[in-house]
């Protein structure tokens, strides 16, 4: 199953397809996304019950070409690809809990 969002007020795209994260965006930049699962190993509670697993989700954003500035218009056009990443990152942090549930992974978000 296909799940596409567009970030609003962003050039910034998610599909979700199989627990798998894609972004993609018109800011030069290589994003990655991923729900990383933080137990080693699936725990017993006291009562002998499973735990759930805990899960983190691991962001991060690079830019794809070293960043050198020479100019104030080098300097203004990274600042609006900055704006995008902060909105791009206000929006996960609003949503995290429902890409999760997205991309189908049973156990507890961190």
């Amino acid at each position: 199953m296909l799940n596409k969002i567009d970030i609003p007020g962003t050039t910034i795209t998610l599909e979700i397809v199989d627990k798998n994260i894609t972004i993609t965006n018109k800011i030069e930049y290589d994003m990655q996304m991923h729900f990383r699962n933080a137990d080693a190993d699936t725990s017993l509670d006291t009562s002998g019950d499973v735990f759930e697993p805990l899960y983190w989700l691991d962001i991060k954003a690079t830019p794809k070409v070293p960043t050198e500035y020479h100019s104030s218009l080098g300097v203004k056009a990274e600042k609006r690809n900055l704006a995008e990443l902060q909105k791009f990152f206000e929006f996960i942090e609003n949503n995290k809990r429902n890409l999760f549930d997205l991309c189908g992974i049973k156990g507890e978000l961190q």
